[in-house]
């Protein structure tokens, strides 16, 4: 009886020691499938061609391929002081404000514009100001959006929307990494992408265009 009770003793802890890394197994590969239905769901409408669009065109037809409409824009009379890039000239009565979202909705208005309301765990929104020169900004509100967006990006060689763009790696003094991106038809139109910095509530990819 004793010999029974110690055979069935080995075979359970036997099934047990089998079992538990199957679970492991099931538990990583159920991590990682929610992991890649988050990013298919941020980015179903976001290509890299979409986007190039969109920092070259600013406009509606331009946006919607990137999955936003219209939230709103207009002239805003603030000092131009207060925003970093944008350097206004003696006698600027402002600058114009255009910006699109997706699952993003237009909350109260503030000195700089209108509170940004989102209305799922992948809103983003980009907005483009215009004064002296252009200041365009991507937004998102899920950092793990940003930063996949900003590895896509980093991962392309050529970029090939209505004009196409070569894509290449640059670290600046302070050793922090960005994409530029220059025209492959025009050597001349450039642009550099910043690493998403992540603070008051949105992670900012900014957008800078060389004149």
């Amino acid at each position: 009886m004793k010999k029974s009770l110690f055979l069935i003793g080995i075979c359970l802890l036997f099934a047990v020691s089998c079992n538990q890394p199957n679970k492991a197994k099931q538990q990583k590969e159920e991590t990682a499938t929610s992991e890649t239905v988050q990013q298919d769901q941020g980015f179903s409408l976001f290509t890299m061609e979409a986007f190039v669009d969109l920092i070259n065109q600013n406009d509606e037809a331009a946006a919607a391929k990137c999955g936003m409409t219209l939230l709103y824009e207009g002239e805003l009379e603030e000092d131009m002081e207060d925003f970093e890039g944008l350097e206004g000239e003696e006698g600027d009565a402002g600058f114009y404000v255009t910006v699109f979202g997706k699952d993003i909705e237009k909350g109260e208005p503030t000195e700089m514009g209108y509170d940004m309301k989102v209305t799922s765990d992948h809103a983003y929104y980009y907005e483009l100001v215009t004064a002296t020169s252009f200041n365009q900004n991507l937004y998102f509100d899920n950092p793990a959006d940003a930063n996949a967006f900003f590895e896509k990006l980093s991962q392309q060689e050529v970029i090939n929307g209505e004009r196409s763009f070569s894509v290449a790696k640059q670290t600046n003094q302070l050793g922090e990494g960005y994409l530029l991106l220059t025209g492959v038809d025009d050597d001349n139109l450039i642009f550099e992408i910043s690493a998403p910095v992540c603070e008051n509530g949105f992670c900012l990819i900014s957008i800078y265009q060389y004149v």
